[in-house]
C-alpha cells in the first residue's frame, strides 16, 4: 500500500476508485465499504484508494481537542486498511479553509481534477462537503456531470445493532470489551512503552509491566480488571490488566499495569502490544495487600479459563 501525506506527491493512479472517512477503528462497517471498494477497482482494472484526513475535524473546528479519544493511533489505523489490501492511502491535509469547501467544490478540485476518480464508494451516513451541501442526491449529480460513478455501501449491522465507531466508543467507555471487539472483527489493542512503577506487584507474587501508551488520545476502556494477550518480539503471552487507580495502595492515580503470565524478563524501556480479549471485573478496595493477592489469583484462574 501506498501512503501519501502531500497531494502534489500523488501520481496519476490507473482508473482511481475512491472511498473516504476518518476510519476510526477500521471497524466492520468499514470493512464492508472498503471491500466494495476493492470490487468495484477490480471489476474496472482499477486502483482503490482510502482518503482519510491528517487531522481530526474536531481539531480544527472546535475548542474541545482535549476531549477527543480515538479507537485507533495513525500507525494502527494504516496497519489495519493496509491488511485489508487497499491500494493507495490519502491523508488529506484537514484545516479550516478545506471545512469551507462545498460538496462541488471538493469533488471537482481533487476527486476529479487530483486524482481523475473513475468512481466513489461512501458509506450509508458518510458526509463531507460542508453540512449545507452533502446529501446523496447532490453527489450522485455531481458524478454524472464529472463522469464517474457512485455506489452507497450496506448499512452492517451485527445482533440488530448497526456498526459505528461511536458504538465501539460507547462499548470500550464501558468496560464492554466482547462487544466493541465483535463490532471492529478484532481484538482492541493498546500499545505502550514499560516504565518503573512503585515494585509491590514484585512483593506479592504478582509483578506487573506499567505501561506508558505511545498515544495520549488512545482511547483507554473503563476502569477495571482485564484478561489479556500480550505481544512482545512477536511471541503471544497470556495475561490480566489493570486499568485503574489501585484504591487497596492508596495511589488515586490512573495507571495501566500488565501481569504477563509464565513470564520473566527485563523489559523496562520496551514496547508491549496488549490485545483485550474480555472485562474480569471491576476495580475493588481490598482490606490488605493479603486480600488482594487472593483476589489475584481468583482473577488468573478465570482469565486463563477465558483466555484457553
Amino acid at each position: 500500500m501506498k501512503i501519501y501525506h502531500k497531494l502534489k506527491d500523488i501520481s496519476l493512479l490507473n482508473n482511481p476508485v475512491a472511498t473516504i472517512g476518518m476510519f476510526d477503528g477500521v471497524h466492520l462497517g468499514h470493512k464492508q465499504i472498503i471491500d466494495k471498494l476493492k470490487t468495484t477497482a477490480k471489476t474496472i482494472g482499477g486502483e482503490s484508494v482510502a482518503l482519510t484526513f491528517d487531522t481530526h475535524p474536531r481539531m480544527v473546528l472546535q475548542h474541545d481537542a482535549y476531549k477527543l479519544k480515538f479507537i485507533n493511533s495513525y500507525q494502527e489505523k494504516i496497519n489495519l486498511i493496509e491488511n485489508m489490501g487497499v491500494d493507495h492511502l490519502v491523508f488529506l491535509p484537514f484545516t479550516r479553509e478545506f471545512s469551507m469547501q462545498t460538496t462541488a467544490e471538493f469533488v471537482k478540485n481533487f476527486l476529479v481534477d487530483i486524482l481523475n476518480i473513475k468512481a466513489l464508494i461512501i458509506g450509508y451516513d458518510n458526509r463531507f462537503g460542508n453540512k449545507e451541501n452533502n446529501n446523496f442526491n447532490e453527489l450522485f449529480n455531481l458524478s454524472r456531470n464529472n463522469h464517474f460513478e457512485i455506489a452507497k455501501a450496506e448499512v452492517k449491522s451485527i445482533d440488530n445493532i448497526t456498526v459505528s465507531s461511536t458504538k465501539i466508543r460507547e462499548a470500550l467507555d464501558k468496560g464492554d470489551i466482547r462487544f466493541a471487539n465483535k463490532l471492529l472483527g478484532y481484538q482492541y489493542q493498546l500499545l505502550g512503552k514499560v516504565v518503573m512503577g512503585n515494585q509491590i506487584g514484585q512483593k506479592i507474587g504478582f509483578p506487573t509491566a506499567n505501561i506508558d501508551l505511545e498515544n495520549d488520545f488512545k482511547l483507554i476502556p473503563s476502569i477495571g480488571v482485564y484478561a489479556i494477550l500480550v505481544e512482545y518480539k512477536d511471541t503471544i503471552y497470556k495475561g490480566m490488566l489493570n486499568i485503574g487507580i489501585r484504591p487497596t495502595l492508596n495511589i488515586n492515580k490512573l495507571s495501566i499495569e500488565a501481569h504477563i503470565f509464565d513470564f520473566n524478563k527485563d523489559i523496562y524501556g520496551q514496547y508491549l502490544k496488549i490485545f483485550l480479549v474480555d472485562k474480569i471485573r471491576d476495580e475493588q478496595r481490598f482490606n490488605g495487600l493479603d486480600e488482594l493477592v487472593i483476589q489475584l489469583q481468583k482473577d488468573k484462574i478465570l482469565t486463563l479459563e477465558i483466555l484457553k
